[in-house]
Formats: structure tokens, sequence, C-alpha cells
């Protein structure tokens, strides 16, 4: 996707430093959703969906924002332009959709946040606007233009809830993103789309927890509270990322050693404190995208079977290892990793897969039986896909 540039030429000149515009940078063949099969997703009460509309009156352009889960009525009445569709977590619920995050394999698994996809009609949009976390926009069907600004302090507009609009916004560069281009924008530089045609985005989304969330995080791992002062809507941030920290999917101790720098958490915290807090945070699901959890009586099933491990879709997942200490965090919580579960444990952050005969090796150790018996517990597979 990167055209040319390494995975370190662009961390070191473009990653949470400046935007980036990447002409036919995805293959086509990647999976794709036309408006029906987003507007089903729209429908449906465990998805996050939004629709945009366009106001305009003369030079005036306002925003409106109506939540879903919307009707098959709403969305057939549409008008012909100046609307957005959104739906959040679309690989979550549709994991076939993971593949776009495969684009990006010099990011750190767990700093993906979610695939949003959004279908506009010509002259949808959501406004001129500014994330505090990175995006790569992937270009689908049609055309969108984007305008992008140098100009990071611009004030907000609160004329629209729920939308992070800026004004006035003076674009300092713009471009028409066809069919497999790619944006990328870093965290807090003003943006605008504008569909020029009836067009679909899909948008990979970071995960960039704020100090806030970390502070709640430390109360739920240690029972107490945070002391270290600080802003506490501050986000984490990485411009220094290292390639080399995405190998694995886990945490790395330079993401540690960052927090503290960032004064996000107390600095007098070990690494594997560090990591206990974040690897909870970062992999704790929204309360609708929680994976059901299974009865105990298809837990001793699926240990029977010793069957392959396939990772639910809605779950999240991540580890640390250090010299000391390997752990495991699935949707929230965390568990040490005995020895004999480091390389299952390893695949399935990896890959969200693991061969059936890791998981035979893991079952041949009554700690390792305990051990995956937990990770069932947590929500990490999909019964239904087991097929027990």
């Amino acid at each position: 996707m990167l055209k040319g540039l390494s995975p370190d030429q662009f961390l070191a000149n473009h990653w949470q430093k400046r935007a980036l515009f990447l002409p036919a940078a995805i293959d086509p063949s990647l999976p794709a959703l036309n408006a029906d099969e987003l507007a089903w997703l729209a429908m449906q009460p465990d998805v996050e969906s939004r629709l945009v509309f366009t106001e305009r009156n003369g030079d005036d352009i306002r925003y409106r924002v109506e939540h879903g889960p919307f009707s098959e009525t709403e969305l057939g009445e549409l008008p012909p332009e100046d609307w957005t569709l959104l739906v959040q977590d679309v690989e979550k619920h549709l994991p076939d959709f993971r593949q776009y995050f495969e684009l990006v394999p010099f990011v750190p698994k767990w700093r993906l946040d979610d695939l949003m996809v959004s279908i506009a009609a010509p002259g949808g949009s959501v406004g001129p606007h500014k994330d505090n976390y990175d995006v790569f926009l992937c270009q689908g069907d049609g055309t969108r233009h984007w305008a992008i600004s140098d100009d990071r302090n611009v004030p907000a507009d609160t004329s629209a809830e729920s939308l992070s609009l800026l004004k006035p916004f003076a674009a300092t560069a713009a471009r028409d993103c066809l069919s497999s281009d790619v944006l990328y924008v870093p965290p807090g530089i003003p943006h605008w789309g504008v569909a020029r045609t009836l067009c679909t985005t899909y948008s990979i989304g970071m995960r960039a927890p704020t100090r806030s969330e970390l502070a709640a995080g430390f109360s739920r791992v240690f029972g107490a509270e945070d002391e270290e002062s600080g802003d506490t809507e501050s986000f984490y941030t990485d411009a220094d990322l290292q390639s080399c920290e995405a190998l694995d999917g886990g945490i790395s101790i330079a993401s540690l050693h960052r927090l503290k720098k960032q004064n996000l958490l107390e600095r007098t915290l070990s690494d594997e404190q560090l990591a206990s807090v974040l690897g909870s945070v970062v992999t704790d699901p929204k309360a609708w995208l929680d994976p059901d959890r299974p009865s105990a009586e298809d837990v001793e099933k699926l240990l029977q079977k010793k069957t392959d491990l396939h990772v639910h879709g809605m779950t999240l997942i991540t580890w640390f290892e250090s010299d000391e200490l390997a752990m495991v965090f699935i949707n929230g919580s965390g568990k040490k990793i005995p020895e004999c579960g480091k390389e299952m444990v390893r695949s399935l952050c990896h890959d969200r897969f693991a061969a059936a005969e890791l998981l035979e090796a893991v079952l041949e150790d009554a700690q390792g039986q305990n051990f995956v018996r937990w990770m069932f517990d947590q929500g990490l597979l999909d019964i239904v896909e087991n097929s027990l």
C-alpha cells in the first residue's frame, strides 16, 4: 500500500506527522459492501451507525446527525444527494473485512481500533473536522474529494452535536480520491471529504487511549486510584513508532515507556504493571460488541475436540512478554501465560488463529488446561464457527 515507501520510511516521515496521498494503493478485490448491504448492517440493534445530512442555505452549510439503528423505510426514503451513512466496527460483525488491517502490518495490532465503512450520496460529507487518532481512508467505489489543512489550531464549530467540526477551514491541499486510492491523515490534521459521486470509503481507524481511560483501567486492575497528574483527555501518541514493534502482535516495551514519558500513567509503575493496565484498556470491548461466553459444557466439549482455534470476530486480544512475565489480555481481562501456552498465544494474537496441534500441546499440561478454560471463558472463540 505504501507505493514504494518502506514501512520505516513511512513511519519516520509521515506517521503522526503529515498526511500522505497514495494513488491506486489497494487491491480492488478486497471485500466490499454495496449500499443495500451497509443499510442492512445499519438496521441491526448491535451495530453502531449514523446518518449525517448536509443542509444548505445559500453559502451556509450545516450538518445534522441521526443515530441508528434505522428502519428500512428511513433508509429507503433517503434523498438523491447530501447524506452520508456511516457504520462502525464492520470487521467485528463481518470478519472477512479484517483483511483491510493487513494493509498496515507496520502498525501494532493493539493500535487497530476498527474499520468504519461509509456510503455517501453526491454532496454527502461529515464536515471539516480533525480526529485524535490516525486514519487510513481507503476509497472503494466512486469518487470523494478530500481537502487538507495545515492549521492544527482551527477553532471548533459547535453547530452540530456529535461531530467535531471546525470553522473556518482553509485548505492547503486537495485531491480527488478514486477507487483504490488511499489518504493517510495523522491525528490533529483538519480534513474535509465531500462525495463527488455515490461513493464508499473504508476507514482504518487507530486506537489511542486517553489518560482518563488509562486511569480507569488502573483502578480496575489494581483497585486503587492513579495519582499521576495531567490532562485527563491527553491521547497516547507514538510518532517515534518503529516497525519492529508490530512483529508479534503484542505490546512493546517502547509503548510502555511512552506511557510514562507522556504522563499517562504513574512513572513508578513497573513494565509489567503498565502492561497490565494498557492491555486491559485496549482490549476492553464496547458493551454491545462483547461476544457471548460459552457454557461450561461447551468449554469441555471444545477441550475434548482439540480443534483449530479461530478468534471470535468481536474479541479483542493482545499480549505482553518480558524477561519476568508473559500475559495475555482478552476482552479487558488479563492472565499470566504458562510456558506451554506462549506459542499458541503468539499465534492467536498475530494471526487470530492457532492450529489444533498448538492447543493439544497446551492441554497436555494441567496448568495449560486451566489457562485454556480461562481463555474460552473470556469469549475467545466463536462457538458456531468451531462447530461443537
